[in-house]
């Protein structure tokens, strides 16, 4: 007995260390609004008092991985260069189908709205048929706004192609989208916070079309990612949800968060509190709910994500959505029934 009472304690005793091994996980992330989370960390990170390394195990690591969009950081993602990172659905499910449902996983909703069809003024346009022979800029080939682009004119009656078409789809990255806005180059934009409270109080710009419903940013990793570092990325997505807490809690230390932050990550002039504070209120960062309601409303978005990427023309082939969602992460403070 006393010979497996000893195996017992050092059993618990070599698991308590295992839990301790610090780790090290690579993160993607945007320099926009609906990343805020990531944005915020970074600047807290900047300041000293590094969010997650306080919830990780102590000499764990975070490296973080600017992209402009979706389907940089997917290709990223896929070839083992980070863990996991914030995305928008569009780019997941094309990634998920050319893996043929083996690769991708999503952890967690982190936001939805927070995107926007901006148009110039003066422009009368109202409906797809007006886009016709026009310019719209979006931040990437395949990412999600520009899915939504191509979507919407061809529910409209127009032809939308890579090359040609009735309208013309020019992507570009969201620094460049705005300065194309502003000199007149493109007619409109589809594109996210700030840029499109940038649009709209900085260009004369003005909102046609705007999905509060519609989720804006994930939190996906791989089934490779996961099955090397499972450990180091659940903690991250714990300590994410908390932050997210947080920063809900406190509007003013979350907004100078951001703003410094994207000062920081762009090395450009820090953005004035009313523009952040405006981008802000139309993001929703997605509220505590019940694992079986979660699963469900991700999984009816996903299905629309995947029709309006193969309706779009960019993406041929399919992939059953129930794989995507087999390594949800609880949220450390779940919905009390």
């Amino acid at each position: 007995m006393r010979h497996l009472a000893a195996i017992a304690l050092l059993f618990v005793a070599s698991m308590g260390s295992a839990a301790e091994q610090p780790v090290t996980v690579r993160v993607g992330f945007f320099p926009n609004l609906t990343h805020s989370p990531a944005i915020a960390a970074r600047q807290l990170e900047r300041e000293g008092a590094d969010w997650h390394l306080a919830h990780l195990p102590p000499g764990s690591k975070i490296e973080w991985r600017s992209y402009n969009a979706g389907p940089s950081a997917m290709e990223a993602l896929l070839a083992g260069a980070i863990d996991l990172t914030y995305v928008g659905p569009s780019p997941v499910i094309n990634a998920h189908v050319r893996t043929k449902g083996q690769q991708i996983r999503i952890l967690a909703p982190v936001a939805h709205a927070g995107n926007a069809l901006v148009v110039r003024k003066g422009l009368n346009l109202k409906t797809p048929k007006d886009f016709k022979g026009r310019r719209i800029a979006t931040p990437q080939l395949g990412n999600t706004q520009d899915i939504d682009a191509r979507v919407w004119l061809k529910q409209g009656g127009l032809k939308v192609a890579l090359n040609g078409g009735d309208a013309q789809i020019i992507p570009a990255a969201n620094a460049e989208l705005v300065l194309l806005f502003s000199r007149g180059d493109v007619d409109a934009a589809w594109t996210i916070e700030p840029w499109v409270t940038r649009l709209t109080t900085e260009f004369g710009g003005e909102i046609l079309l705007e999905n509060k419903e519609s989720i804006i940013t994930i939190l996906a990793s791989s089934k490779t990612a996961l099955s090397k570092n499972k450990r180091g990325i659940e903690a991250f997505v714990q300590s994410h949800y908390l932050l997210r807490d947080k920063l809900l809690a406190d509007q003013s230390w979350h907004e100078r968060l951001v703003r410094d932050g994207i000062g920081g990550e762009t090395r450009s002039t820090i953005p004035k509190a009313e523009l952040i504070s405006t981008a802000l209120s139309r993001v929703v960062f997605d509220a505590r709910e019940d694992d079986a309601t979660r699963k469900a409303r991700l999984t009816v978005a996903l299905t629309q994500a995947l029709k309006d990427s193969q309706a779009s023309g960019l993406l041929n082939g399919d992939a059953p959505i129930e794989p995507l969602l087999e390594s949800l992460i609880a949220d450390p403070a779940p919905v009390q029934k």
